[in-house]
């Protein structure tokens, strides 16, 4: 029962949920206590009561905390001394101040939280008996909400947009609300500057302001940035958001033959292949010309400016190959072209790369063998002279000369560009380490015929360029 009167300094509580002083019938779940505050009959008494304590806030606002706030189960403990207290007198509602709790154990009750003209409240309501009263917790705090976006996906050169949100979800103003943002590394505005920062003024209670803005990336991957608003009144709020950026990657591939002959046009091709996770809008890829390579053609789209090659490719999605060739007109002279390729995107960083052609002459030995006299009589000299010569346009190199003897004729002597090797019936010579284009070379053997034939003196040179032996047979008549 609730003991003492209106006028009392202090009530002293030792029992709640007297029918006569009750203020509304016992409470068993969350749900009869929303009742009780939405009850059509019970809302004059509410305001009733919090005018007898003179409470400064608008019991409107309890009544809508009550419908939709979090209620929390809390016991009130022994000894606890409440502002005021509703109860009843002669079924009149009316508010008991400064009221101790002095029961035997804590009273349980439930409680919700609620802000009312700029102050911050508790309602607590004993469950035995629906009495009621309302502890000023202090001002309400200034409350903001700050909420971020960004393109969750963009190329490397597509625009990002970004939203900072701010809105005043407390209900006092707040004042000097200032909105921050510093990007990544590499992310920068269009005119160049690394982070935002703006002067929102003031919000009312509800109010909000929003920073729209568009930002470019450096480099690709996925990055997460931080929002932030501040108040004068100390308050700050941040939010973060992602955005994957997606980024084009050319690879150049030069390709021409090792060498070609001369006489021969060179055929050189650019492969270009885009390994990123992005488009390449448009990529442009450059060929200079080597110096004394004349063009004869290239693929379709190929442009020529001064001494360089241009072609313009179309977009290429990720894994997208394109291919641009050019033709060079046969060389006449010995040496090298290094081809020196490169391309760029209009996202993609340049890439290159370079390939080497040799000019490279075409061997051709014509190997002749003569005897000096034919026929012999039995018991004479025979001279057979071995002429190498290099009609080809390159030079011949590691010249491996082989003369054979045939049953007839024994070996006498032998002599040339290099040192004869005599074995048995077979003479060998030492290797001709180069024979020049145009060059010739001679070797000489002298035979003795033995016994009348028709012999064959055989010769077989190998060299360097040849995959077979260049065979040549002489027929000498021994009488």
């Amino acid at each position: 029962m609730l003991s003492g009167t209106v006028e009392a300094q202090q009530h002293r509580a030792t029992r709640l949920g007297h029918p006569a002083t009750r203020f509304a019938t016992p409470l068993q779940t969350q749900d009869d206590l929303r009742e009780r505050f939405r009850n059509p009959k019970l809302r004059p008494d509410f305001t009733i009561v919090l005018r007898q304590v003179n409470w400064p806030g608008d019991p409107e606002d309890m009544h809508q905390a009550a419908a939709t706030a979090e209620i929390a189960e809390i016991e009130i403990p022994v000894g606890s001394v409440m502002p005021f207290m509703s109860s009843r007198e002669n079924g009149r509602p009316i508010a008991l101040r400064e009221v101790l709790w002095a029961g035997e154990q804590p009273a349980p009750a439930y409680a919700f939280f609620f802000s009312s003209r700029g102050r911050r409240y508790r309602c607590v309501t004993p469950k035995a008996c629906s009495n009621f009263f309302v502890e000023d917790l202090g001002p309400e705090p200034p409350r903001i909400e700050v909420r971020k976006s960004a393109t969750p996906e963009a190329g490397l050169c597509d625009p990002i947009e970004m939203r900072i949100t701010v809105r005043n979800t407390g209900s006092v103003p707040v004042t000097g609300v200032r909105i921050q943002d510093t990007f990544p590394p590499g992310f920068h505005l269009r005119d160049g500057r690394t982070s935002v920062d703006m002067d929102a003024g003031s919000l009312q209670p509800g109010d909000g302001r929003e920073l729209k803005f568009l930002v470019f990336a450096g480099s690709a991957g996925t990055f997460t940035n931080e929002g932030r608003v501040t108040t004068s009144e100390g308050v700050v709020g941040t939010a973060t958001a992602t955005t994957r950026v997606l980024a084009p990657s050319l690879v150049l591939e030069c390709a021409a033959p090792h060498f070609v002959f001369l006489g021969r046009p060179i055929d050189v091709c650019l492969v270009v292949t885009n390994t990123g996770d992005a488009t390449e809008p448009k990529a442009t890829v450059t060929l200079p010309l080597p110096p004394g390579a004349v063009l004869a053609s290239t693929t379709a789209g190929g442009t020529v400016s001064g001494d360089t090659i241009t072609w313009e490719l179309p977009p290429m999605a990720p894994g997208g190959v394109e291919k641009v060739c050019a033709q060079f007109a046969p060389h006449r002279e010995l040496g090298s072209f290094t081809f020196a390729g490169s391309v760029r995107g209009t996202c993609a960083p340049l890439a290159a790369s370079s390939c080497t052609t040799e000019i490279r002459g075409v061997p051709g030995i014509l190997l002749e063998v003569v005897d000096a006299m034919d026929p012999v009589q039995v018991g004479g000299e025979i001279t057979y002279i071995v002429r190498a010569t290099n009609q080809g346009s390159s030079g011949v190199t590691n010249l491996r000369l082989t003369c054979m003897l045939p049953p007839a004729q024994d070996f006498v002597s032998a002599s040339g560009a290099t040192k004869a090797l005599p074995e048995n019936r077979t003479v060998h010579f030492e290797p001709l380490p180069l024979l020049s284009s145009k060059d010739q070379t001679t070797w000489t053997v002298v035979t003795r015929a033995r016994i009348q034939a028709d012999a064959r003196f055989r010769t077989e040179l190998v060299a360097d360029q040849f995959d077979r032996p260049i065979i040549e047979i002489e027929s000498t008549h021994q009488y």
